[in-house]
């Protein structure tokens, strides 16, 4: 619970687009530091298109950005044959909803919040895919075009969305007081709201919602290195939450989490023997 708590704090303190790019450089850091630890061929042979050469497992990590938040993403696997490939991903987003817009009061030093919100969701997935080789790039290099469907298990997980209100302790119509509470429709006004609390404020109540996604997308590869995978990845995605998961009060326990991503890819490819 501390570790949770420490990731809350550093939550609170920054914003969406500044984590995206914290996600994204500790990709890019982790992909170029992976061959120091991974344990690959003892000697690299000499790597082009060229030679042809068939890699039987593959890894890679990568960046995800879609209509409604942004991710990670981990895929390892094997090819099944020339064209196909399996792979297992494990993959993490968060979700907000269409409508969630950002207000802020006029009290002073007040912090933005959204209004009508009940809960900060994300997505936990686990799924097998297979990529599909549908255009192979020439010797000299260019672009391979793969076609990725799959879907599996995906665990919707909600922190209930906490609010500093303001609070009137003695009764006497003085609101001196602000208090963190949960964002409850039958009782709070914007009237009343200094706020957004603490990211943290709720962690303990947090809730799971076990359900499946199912994805689709065209994967693009770039370069000309086999054991060197770069690629940008397109597709759509949908989660399906049967007990159904609440993000804002005027949508209650929507079920269905449609979504449309981009994702950069990097990797290795590598015979295990």
């Amino acid at each position: 619970m501390a570790f949770l708590r420490a990731i809350a704090r550093i939550v609170e303190h920054t914003d969406m687009k500044r984590i995206l790019y914290i996600l994204t450089l500790f990709t890019l850091t982790f992909v170029v530091s992976f061959p120091l630890f991974g344990q690959f061929d003892t000697e690299e042979p000499v790597d082009s298109l060229e030679n042809k050469i068939l890699y039987n497992k593959q890894r890679t990590f990568g960046a995800v950005a879609h209509n409604l938040g942004f991710g990670i993403n981990f895929r390892t696997g094997k090819r099944l044959s020339i064209f196909k490939t399996r792979m297992l991903e494990f993959e993490f987003v968060t979700m907000k909803a269409y409508k969630q817009i950002y207000l802020v009061t006029d009290y002073p030093n007040s912090k933005r919040f959204v209004f009508g919100k009940m809960n900060d969701a994300f997505f936990l997935r686990a799924n097998i895919v297979w990529k599909k080789l549908l255009n192979r790039k020439p010797y000299w290099g260019g672009v391979e075009v793969r076609w990725l469907y799959g879907g599996g298990f995906s665990l919707g997980i909600a922190k209930p969305y906490y609010l500093y209100v303001w609070k009137d302790p003695d009764g006497d119509g003085y609101y001196s007081e602000i208090e963190p509470e949960q964002y409850d429709p039958q009782q709070h006004s914007t009237t009343y709201i200094f706020g957004r609390a603490p990211f943290s404020d709720g962690l303990d109540e947090t809730k799971v919602h076990p359900g499946l996604d199912i994805k689709t997308g065209l994967n693009f590869e770039f370069g000309k290195r086999n054991t060197k995978i770069k690629s940008v990845e397109i597709g759509a995605a949908i989660d399906i939450t049967p007990t159904g998961l609440t993000i804002m009060a005027s949508s209650e326990n929507q079920i269905f989490f449609p979504t449309f991503y981009i994702s950069l890819l990097f990797g290795q490819r590598y015979n295990k023997y």
